[in-house]
């Protein structure tokens, strides 16, 4: 059993937003062709944020208005109806959005602020809001690398650990997405795809795989044509290669057992073979109708309209930067934290209208 020890300070209140916005909206050969774009320009003010307070007053933490943070970006729709015919029609919506700037501005004096950690979150990596920065800046434990970017390893092989490594925002720079509608006659087939590139995630899944050994690359082969679980004086191990952290400039060129290898990690606090970017492109919906003409079957009467669907959805993954886990399915700030992977699912669907 544990006691909150966030203290909640009595007169927070919801942070203050204004937008400003600019746009423009086209249609062309009548209406067939359409064009959205919009710039908008969003100042957060009194954002409530929690900080850190004196232990001594029974609480780690408090709720205050205190985070001041911009948002800036472009959004563009764009729709167009290629073919329209009698029994044949196609119609393409297309969205994308691009964020220019996301800055936070102040913290109420201070230089950063945790946003989220998850399970053991203070052993990898953590989201943060850090003045100058773009929100939800991913920080933790890296591997220290010298000027040229060769990685640091101790005596032993090992790497050195680098506590407050950056690796940039969790939040995309570009999304959209892609939906095309085509009808023949009383059948409607319709698919959508949505994607984002950039962002940063951490996965959990992943290190306790490679900490337990369950993932593929624990059991895998070395440029020895040997597995990296055999000992090294069987041409085990995995190869590593870097410099001496003693001067930041002696080659070291040595083979680690797997074992002391892939559990470094945990032991070490080093998430960064466990960052990701959060780039994707998914095949997010297909479904294949039927508009039931309801006044042939005689019951017009009764229903104006009924479609009946068959309906996948998320059937295809066609593109992610990282091969353990959906981008798509992320569900932490941070990233994910040992979360159950993406379903695929197929259904039926009856839509009935009155």
């Amino acid at each position: 059993m544990s006691t909150p020890d966030g203290l909640v300070d009595p007169s927070v209140k919801g942070a203050l937003i204004t937008t400003k916005e600019f746009g423009i909206d086209l249609k062309f050969a009548k209406n067939r062709i359409g064009l959205n774009v919009t710039y908008y320009d969003e100042l957060t003010k009194d954002a409530p944020i929690s900080i850190a307070t004196d232990p001594v007053s029974g609480y780690t933490s408090k709720v205050v208005n205190a985070a001041t943070f911009k948002r800036q970006g472009i959004e563009i729709i764009a729709d167009a109806r290629p073919i329209v015919r009698k029994d044949f029609s196609w119609e393409i919506v297309k969205t994308f959005g691009y964020l220019l700037k996301n800055p936070v501005i102040d913290l109420a004096g201070q230089d950063r602020v945790q946003l989220a950690a998850g399970a053991f979150g203070t052993r990898y990596a953590r989201a943060f809001q850090e003045v100058g920065e773009d929100w939800g800046q991913l920080i933790g434990g890296g591997i220290a690398r010298n000027e040229a970017g060769a990685p640091l390893l101790d005596a032993n092989g090992l790497f050195t650990p680098d506590a407050d490594k950056h690796w940039g925002s969790v939040v995309p720079k570009v999304t959209g997405g892609l939906v095309n509608t085509l009808t023949y006659k009383n059948f409607v087939f319709n698919f959508s795809i949505d994607y984002q590139f950039g962002g940063k995630f951490f996965s959990l899944s992943e290190s306790w795989g490679q900490y337990s050994g369950i993932m593929e690359e624990t059991a895998g082969i070395n440029d020895k044509g040997m597995n990296v679980r055999d000992a090294l004086a069987d041409g085990g191990g995995v190869h590593v290669i870097g410099v001496a952290a003693a001067d930041g400039q002696t080659v070291v060129d040595t083979y680690i057992d797997g074992f002391t290898y892939y559990h470094q990690f945990y032991n070490s606090q080093i998430a960064e073979p466990f960052v990701h970017k959060l780039s994707y492109v998914k095949l997010r919906e297909a479904s294949l109708g039927y508009q039931i003409p309801v006044q042939k079957i005689g019951v017009g009467k009764i229903f104006k309209g009924a479609v009946f669907s068959v309906v996948a959805r998320n059937p295809w993954l066609l593109y992610r930067d990282t091969k353990n886990f959906d981008p798509s399915e992320i569900s932490g700030v941070q990233g994910e934290d040992g979360q159950f992977p993406g379903t695929r699912s197929l259904g039926f669907n009856l839509k009935l209208n009155f």
